[in-house]
């Protein structure tokens, strides 16, 4: 659980818990939707940190190099990633000025702007970038997150709750859950809601522990606890009203409001406390997504990005750049803007992730990436095969029947060759090569699996070893190719005979299945915002079949990719729900940092890929008129041959 707070999971729950719920209550939606709100919320948040967590045995070098449309799909939601947090590090910066001003009366708003200036949210943002800029000299000299960090915005967050439930007891009261509807101003409020509030839930499951399967479910239920805390505080106290002005920080008014003036001063500075240990958490989560993108695992930026500082031990560029972008932000783009981008990026990451899950099992001659080999290698019988009648019977199913000769006159080897034989073998099977017993009866297979004896094999090599086209890996083809005549492949593990595997036919059923849930969630969201109830329960009941009947569609199983298509299904159906409800503000930022991404993307692929990888330039093809090709490897290894 301290992990996962550490790992920019606890500045999530912060800013949704002292920030965003704040402001949706005071400014967007009652009270009640937004509790019915958060319950929706985790249920996506659950769903779509399991996604995320099932990607992470992925090799992006070789997805890089096999296949660019699933590459350039796992770009787009790990650059995505990226939108989200930038719009919280600028709302983060956006709330501590307006502390700061807070806890110097006022005046800092009227050096700095002068008093035309709007009370509320001063713009330009001077206090914030001068935040943005202060924070980020302090990582690029070398400052870390802590738990001291983590421990100190843990206690502002408690510190603002408990105010909160103190002036929920004195001045609070139930006029909110008298209504009669739960939701008065409609489903399009409540989805609203829910897509802000999504963004506080954990990002990846982080937990290492012996219960690492029920500990992002238990983290899921804490956010959420304490996320609806502050929700019913909040709905006792705050109640619908129509204002003109987006208020950026309602908890001054609130407190103005109710007649505790004493405590505004106090609450700054608990949130100052709370804003500034989350953004010590979102901040650094933001720039090692960047040094990731120059690494060779992707190879998107310069590699010069991820270098680190010799002093101070940080990726000096990448915080720069992540610290330019995020005080850009921050002076101009207002809070309700940032709010929703928030909302919206991380909705589309998950968009993503979702859609690659759903349908990447289901393709045919889909490589398994795990390590796990299903082959095993036993030693064949040394013994000369005898000429005879019944020698070559086999059966329908290909199966050898018994030789019917007389194998003893076979052993016609010496003790010291056997000897000799048996020792290569066991080098090949992994098996130590000192002491070597001697084998009474060279017939004896030996395997390197201890899971009990493979089921028969249904085919041998033959003598003359031709290369088929199945992926296997280097080391296994030189090893076959040199013990080929003492090698036998069989079936390991509890696997059947007939294996239902995807083929094309089941492919263009898998497509049709993707395009009618894809045409069902876009029924199912035309029947939410035009209130439509017979076309919203059409496209639910249509989704919710398709999805199950993709359970049966052949794919592959063993692979590191093996997520239940309902659950990526409803992933899918949720993150699109929940973002068609908040692209009105966020529309222009999601397009425009799509393109960028897909610019950088295919600048990199197509024109500029040699520029980051400077061993490529080094290699050239120099044809020689003697009838040889001469191959110059990079660090001076000359290859000859004849053509």
């Amino acid at each position: 659980m301290c992990e996962a707070i550490t790992n920019g999971c606890g500045g999530r729950l912060a800013l949704g818990s002292v920030v965003l719920i704040h402001l949706i209550i005071y400014n967007e939606s009652p009270g009640p939707t937004v509790v019915l709100a958060t319950a929706f919320a985790s249920v996506y948040g659950f769903i779509s940190a399991s996604c995320k967590n099932s990607l992470r045995p992925l090799q992006m070098p070789y997805i890089r190099a096999s296949n660019k449309f699933d590459f350039t799909c796992l770009f787009l939601a790990t650059w995505m990633d990226i939108l989200p947090i930038l719009a919280a590090c600028g709302a983060l910066a956006r709330t501590l000025s307006a502390c700061l001003d807070e806890l110097m009366g006022g005046l800092a708003r009227i050096l700095i702007l002068g008093r035309n200036s709007s009370e509320n949210e001063p713009w330009p943002d001077v206090l914030g970038v001068a935040v943005v800029f202060l924070v980020t000299g302090m990582f690029m000299l070398g400052l870390e997150n802590t738990k001291a960090f983590s421990f100190i915005m843990t206690l502002g967050m408690l510190g603002i709750n408990g105010i909160l439930s103190i002036v929920g007891w004195y001045s609070g009261n139930s006029k909110e859950w008298d209504r009669e509807e739960l939701l008065p101003n409609g489903s399009s409020n409540f989805l609203t809601a829910a897509a802000l509030i999504a963004f506080a839930y954990p990002g990846d499951f982080t937990s290492k522990s012996r219960y690492q399967r029920f500990s992002g479910l238990f983290f899921v239920i804490f956010v959420c606890g304490s996320i609806l805390l502050s929700a019913g505080c909040l709905s006792t106290i705050v109640h619908a009203k129509t204002t003109n002005e987006y208020i950026a920080v309602p908890l001054f008014k609130i407190l103005e409001e109710n007649g505790f003036q004493k405590l505004i001063q106090a609450a700054a500075c608990l949130l100052l406390l709370t804003c500034s240990g989350s953004f010590l958490e979102l901040f650094p989560e933001m720039y090692s997504i960047i040094v990731r993108f120059a690494k060779s695992e992707w190879k998107i930026l310069s590699r010069q990005i991820s270098y680190e500082s010799s002093d101070s031990g940080n990726p000096v560029l990448a915080v720069f750049i992540a610290g330019s972008l995020c005080a850009m932000v921050a002076f101009a783009c207002p809070l309700q803007n940032l709010t929703y981008i928030l909302a919206a990026g991380h909705l589309c990451a998950g968009l993503f992730r979702a859609f690659y899950l759903l349908y990447s099992p289901y393709r045919p001659k889909y490589v398994q990436q795990s390590s796990d080999s299903s082959l095993s290698y036993s030693r064949l019988s040394t013994a000369p095969i005898v000429k005879s009648s019944t020698a070559r019977r086999r059966s329908l199913w290909n199966i050898n029947f018994p030789i019917q000769g007389n194998l003893k006159k076979a052993k016609t080897k010496s003790n010291k060759n056997n000897k000799r034989e048996v020792e290569k073998e066991w080098l090949l099977l992994g098996e130590p090569s000192s002491p070597c017993p001697v084998r009474d009866n060279p017939d004896i297979e030996s395997t390197i699996l201890s899971d009990g004896e493979p089921p028969p094999s249904d085919f041998e090599y033959a003598e003359k070893f031709e290369s088929s086209e199945s992926d296997t890996s280097t080391d296994i083809d030189a090893i076959v190719d040199e013990y080929r005549q003492k090698i036998k492949v069989t079936t390991a593990g509890p696997m059947e005979r007939s294996i239902r595997v995807p083929s094309l036919a089941s492919w263009r059923v898998t497509i049709f299945a993707i395009i009618v849930i894809i045409f069902g969630i876009s029924l199912t969201i035309v029947g939410v915002f035009t209130h439509l109830f017979p076309m919203f329960v059409t496209g639910i009941i249509g989704i919710s079949i398709v999805s199950i009947m993709m359970s049966f569609i052949p794919k592959y199983t063993a692979s590191v990719i093996n997520v239940s298509p309902v659950m990526c299904t409803t992933s899918f159906a949720i993150g699109s729900l929940l973002l068609s409800s908040c692209l009105e503000y966020s529309w222009p930022a999601i397009v425009f940092w799509a393109l960028g991404g897909l610019v950088l993307l295919f600048r990199c692929d197509n024109w500029c890929c040699y520029c980051f990888d400077g061993e490529s330039m080094n290699e050239e093809l120099i044809p020689s008129v003697s009838g040889k090709t001469t191959i110059r490897m990079p660090r001076g290894q000359v290859i000859s041959g004849n053509r």
